[in-house]
C-alpha cells in the first residue's frame, strides 16, 4: 500500500535499529540525508529494502569498516546510496548478485548464512515502485548500491 512518505524517516528509523549491530563489529555508519519531499513509496517495502543492504553492509563489510548512507534528490528522482569500504564484490559475481537464490562464494563469505533471497527481492520491491537500484563494487575496497525512485 503506497503513501506519501519521507524517505529520510524511513532511512532514519532502519539506522537506528541497526546502530547496535553496527556497534558490536566496531563498525562505524555515517549518514547524509538531504531534506526530501516526500514520494508515494511502500513503507514496508521501502523498509525491508533499505534493512536488507544495511544488514548486508555490516553481514559482508567486516569488523571496523565504515557505511555511508546518503540520500539526495533532482526534480524526477529520489536517491539513496548505500555504500561500504568493506570485502567488494568481484566482476563476475557483481553481474549477476540480483538473480534469485545467487550467493557470492569465495573464503570470507562462506561462513556467511543467507539464502540468496535478499537482493533479488530487493531488486523485485524497488522495480514495483518503478525504480532502479544499480552496483558497482571493487574488490578489497568496497560496495555502493544506489536506488533510484521516482520523486512524485
Amino acid at each position: 500500500r503506497k503513501e506519501s512518505r519521507d524517505i529520510n524517516k524511513i532511512v532514519e528509523g532502519i539506522l537506528e535499529k541497526l546502530e547496535f549491530e553496527a556497534g558490536n563489529k566496531q563498525m562505524q555508519i555515517e549518514s547524509d540525508l538531504s531534506p526530501l519531499y516526500p514520494i508515494q513509496v511502500d513503507t514496508v517495502l521501502m523498509n525491508r529494502v533499505n534493512s536488507n543492504l544495511i544488514e548486508n553492509a555490516i553481514k559482508y563489510a567486516g569488523k571496523g569498516k565504515t557505511i555511508w548512507v546518503k540520500t539526495w534528490d533532482d526534480p524526477n528522482w529520489v536517491f539513496i546510496e548505500i555504500k561500504d569500504n568493506g570485502l567488494g564484490i568481484g566482476a563476475e559475481d557483481l553481474a549477476h548478485i540480483f538473480d534469485k537464490f545467487y550467493r557470492v562464494k569465495n573464503d570470507s563469505t562462506h561462513a556467511i548464512k543467507g539464502s540468496g533471497l535478499g537482493l533479488y527481492l530487493v531488486k523485485y520491491f524497488i522495480e514495483l515502485h518503478n525504480g532502479v537500484i544499480s552496483a558497482t563494487s571493487q574488490l578489497g575496497e568496497g560496495t555502493s548500491f544506489i536506488i533510484k525512485l521516482k520523486n512524485e
